[in-house]
């Protein structure tokens, strides 16, 4: 008899990714039936959207997309008691508690709310009212605390919830997404072998600013196109420059997205804020040594001087170090890329990743639901 499972996902981000790649595995598996609902926080049609645009423009974006967001999980939980268990990663669902309560539900998180508010990237840098700061303390807290079991991406996210919300370790398992790993593989013609002999740097981001794209730019102006080419995959404008290649038409998981990894010496994402950053993981898949900022859940990504470097965020100096250390070095830049392969199919394999989650969803939904009681 399968396990009918509820899937509440958010729709933004990294997120998506994660989605369409749990989506696939779960497709495969007999013992899962799932429903998916999809999360969005924006529709460009939808009625709460006009009547912000429209009609009471000086309601902040933020409003309406809690507003959207809460309609959406308000009808993915309908009828909740259908289902075995939930898995849920929506920011939104701290309302929605009550049904925590009755239905066995894994929670899943890349960060806590204090650690994204730590981000000025994320957010406009000022601090919350107190009273404001203190609601979303509780309300997030409750989320945790309802939960039947909490999946973290990472040791950084997992460390918050305990030590700042205190949640008890014991109740929180930590599982970062996966990558398919055959389809993000190195490529069949070596590096070394590029008639070129141009070095390529990629760097991947839809925020651009956030993920630290203009830092990577400013390093860029010291090189030598003929030498060494940026290939840049974003959504936001980037100004033009000899040797600089911008893309923005590329889809996640797509065949000329896995081109362009597998066609570069190095990856890099200097980001000013991050929470995980699957890109990274992308990179290692098909063998690039990575270099990112130490920010979020890095350290479970990147060994440093094994596959790559964790930089100081927004430090131009300690970046250029790092990278000139890698594409001055074949020997290096070839183990480094090695060992990123072999990292991501000891850490990150999507298949292992997803059973292991579908596992905890079955474990959950065979005993009774935590009660809040219980977890205080």
């Amino acid at each position: 008899m399968p396990y009918k499972i509820s899937f509440v996902m958010d729709q933004i981000a990294g997120h998506i990714t994660n989605y369409r790649n749990l989506r696939s595995v779960a497709d495969k598996d007999a013992d899962i039936l799932a429903d998916w609902h999809e999360i969005y926080y924006h529709k460009s049609e939808g009625k709460i959207e006009f009547v912000r645009e429209k009609v009471l423009p000086i309601i902040p974006s933020y409003v309406s997309g809690v507003l959207r967001g809460t309609l959406e999980i308000q009808r993915a939980m309908h009828n909740y008691r259908q289902y075995d268990a939930i898995w849920t990663n929506a920011s939104v669902g701290l309302f929605f508690t009550h049904v925590y309560k009755r239905v066995p539900t894994l929670v899943d998180f890349d960060s806590t709310p204090l650690q994204i508010d730590r981000m000025e990237s994320y957010g406009s840098g000022s601090a919350d009212p107190k009273v404001i700061a203190n609601l979303k303390w509780r309300l997030f807290r409750n989320e945790l605390r309802s939960a039947t079991l909490l999946q973290a991406w990472s040791n950084w996210a997992k460390q918050s919830a305990i030590t700042e919300y205190d949640i008890p370790a014991e109740k929180i398992v930590v599982n970062p997404p996966g990558i398919n790993l055959q389809f993000w593989h190195p490529g069949t013609i070596e590096k070394s072998s590029q008639s070129d002999n141009i070095l390529r740097v990629l760097f991947v981001g839809g925020d651009f600013r956030r993920k630290g794209g203009p830092l990577l730019l400013e390093w860029y102006k010291g090189q030598d196109p003929l030498r060494c080419e940026l290939h840049i995959v974003t959504r936001e404008p980037v100004e033009k420059r000899p040797g600089v290649y911008v893309y923005h038409d590329i889809e996640p998981n797509s065949e000329k997205l896995i081109s362009l990894y597998q066609n570069s010496d190095l990856f890099i994402l200097p980001s000013l804020g991050e929470c995980f950053g699957i890109a990274n993981l992308e990179a290692m898949g098909v063998g690039l040594p990575v270099i990112a900022s130490d920010v979020g859940g890095i350290h479970d990504i990147i060994e440093p001087g094994r596959n790559g470097f964790i930089v100081p965020s927004n430090n131009l100096p300690a970046l250029t170090e790092a990278i000139s250390s890698i594409l001055d070095d074949q020997n290096r830049r070839q183990e480094m890329g090695r060992q990123s392969r072999l990292l991501a199919e000891q850490n990150f394999d999507l298949q292992s990743n997803a059973m292991r989650t579908f596992d905890f969803l079955k474990q959950i939904a065979n005993s009774k639901p935590v009660t809040q009681s219980a977890i205080a």
